[in-house]
Order: structure tokens, then sequence, then C-alpha cells
């Protein structure tokens, strides 16, 4: 199959362009850095160097594919991250158009299902409803991971300087867990045993509360005291702006969190239930351990 994948060579792509060059299908890879080409051919894909708001050159490049692989990349520093999400995604839908492409996979998430009150996950939404109304003659896959374990990571500064873990969600309620390793398989499937109409699919590995996370990271890092703090959510907010995230984001990324304190915001992914994949919050730990030895010894 002719395969035309969206995200570089993401923390995904890393592991689905090999398996899908070694499947021998014929990949080529988007990426808007020329110095990406060279893994890209490592991995032996094609490089297709250029912008994601270039719609030419989507079409040149989506032109005569079996499937095209579309992720949102480079809204979250926008002011408006819904007006860039639907930007992107019109975008995205004028070149399957026009480069005649009949199936299209799109990396979702979690929460797509509910409207602006869930916050920043509001914009793939967006996007499914973009996708959905604009591409009327195509056969379309929702890929819905849920919350990221890599996202952890972002408290790997606050874990050395006080040995907490920092956020504004309920800590004893269980939250929805996926690795990207466990989310490649479900593209491959969704990729080369096309489903006709549209579809849609959550990929989860673990399920644990912010308590049980604690526990995991305080046993793999051998730090006893290792606790997970609530704050409220301007507090959050704040510790999230300090830290590097842009403000626009970090308002919403806080309103999505407060409205899964609040809401039972996995009722649509239970009625979709998937089976769990195979890397576990004790699994990720290890990780979380690595990066955190890792930081330390670029620190000194």
């Amino acid at each position: 199959m002719k395969i035309v994948l969206t995200g570089s060579i993401g923390r995904i792509n890393q592991t689905l362009v090999p398996q899908l060059t070694h499947n021998g299908h014929d990949v080529t890879v988007i990426s808007h850095q020329s110095s990406r080409s060279g893994l890209i051919k490592v991995f032996r894909a094609t490089p297709a160097i250029g912008r994601l708001d270039d719609e030419a050159f989507l079409t040149r490049t989506f032109r005569g594919a079996d499937v095209v692989y579309l992720m949102l990349t480079g809204v979250l520093a926008s002011d408006d991250i819904y007006a860039a999400a639907k930007q992107q995604a019109e975008i995205y839908a004028a070149a399957i158009n026009a480069a005649g492409v009949k199936r299209v996979v799109n990396l979702s998430s979690v929460g797509a299902d509910l409207g602006p009150e869930v916050g920043s996950l509001y914009m793939y939404h967006i996007i499914e409803q973009t996708l959905t109304s604009a591409l009327t003659d195509v056969d379309l896959t929702f890929i819905r991971p849920t919350a990221m374990y890599y996202n952890l990571l972002n408290s790997v500064p606050t874990v050395r300087k006080s040995h907490r873990i920092y956020t504004n969600a309920s800590l004893d309620v269980k939250n929805v867990w996926v690795a990207p390793v466990d989310v490649t398989p479900v593209i491959i499937k969704a990729l080369t045993e096309p489903v006709t109409g549209q579809t849609v699919s959550y990929v989860a590995s673990d399920e644990q509360t912010y308590l049980e996370v604690a526990s995991a990271l305080s046993q793999t890092l051998k730090m006893p005291d290792l606790r997970v703090s609530q704050v409220p959510d301007e507090v959050m907010q704040n510790n999230l702006v300090t830290a590097g995230m842009p403000i626009a984001f970090a308002r919403e990324y806080v309103k999505t969190v407060a409205y899964q304190r609040e809401h039972d915001f996995y009722a649509d992914y239970r009625a979709h239930q998937p089976r769990l994949g195979t890397v576990k919050m004790a699994d990720f730990a290890q990780v979380f351990a690595e990066d955190y030895h890792n930081q330390q010894v670029i620190k000194h």
C-alpha cells in the first residue's frame, strides 16, 4: 500500500514508520524540518518536506495514496487553538479532496465526543466534525488515545526539587493512560485493513489514579516521600505557564482537567471499551526514572 503520514518522526511515528516499511508498504512521511530527512530515510521511508498549511504541497504529496494518516500538530502556541485546529482540518480536507484520496485515518483523542466544556480537547471534536463534514465520500477512522504517559514527564523537575507531583485533577479517580507503542498497532490495523464508512477506536494501556501513579514512581525511584498534591486550578495554570506552556493552551488544559475532576469524562470511552495494551504504569515508571536520572546528569 502507498501510505502518507503526517507527524514527522514523533513519538508515535518512531515505532509506526519502521513497522510499516518492514511490512513492505510504500511510506511517505511529511515533515517541515529538512533535518528529519535522514532519519526518515533510515526507516526506509520517503521524506516529503513542506508545511502543513500549504494546501498545494499537501495535495501533491497525498495524490496517489491508498490512505493518509493525519495528526494535529503545531497549533498549541496559537492564541486561539480552536481556530487554528479548524483551519488545519480545513486545509487537510481540501487537500484530501483535491488529491482524490478515499481513505483517511485521523489521530484524535479521548474527549473528542464532548463540546467546548472539555477545554483543550475540544480541538479534536472540531477536527473530527470538520473532516466528517468535508470528506463525505471518504472512509474515515478516528483513533482516540487516552492520556499519554509521557505527559507525566513534565513533573520530573518538581519531583527532583520537592519530591512532588502537582495536578488540579482528583487524586483518587481512575485516569486512563496510554503508551505510544500501544497506539501503533491500532493505527497499523486502521491503515492496512480498511473499513467502510466512519469508525472510532479508543486506545488505552492502563487505568490508574494519581495516587497510584505516585506510588509506582516512588517505588521505582526509591523515593519513599514522593507524593502527589492537588492544587487549585489557578495555581496549576500559573505553574504550567512558568514551566513554559503557552498561556492560551495552559488555560484550556487546566479547564480539561477540571472537567475530568467534576464530570464523567470517560463515559464514551467505557461505551467503546478497548482491550488494554501491554505497557502498564509500572513499565512507564522505568521510563520516568530514566528521564529523571538523565536530566540529573545533564544538570551536573
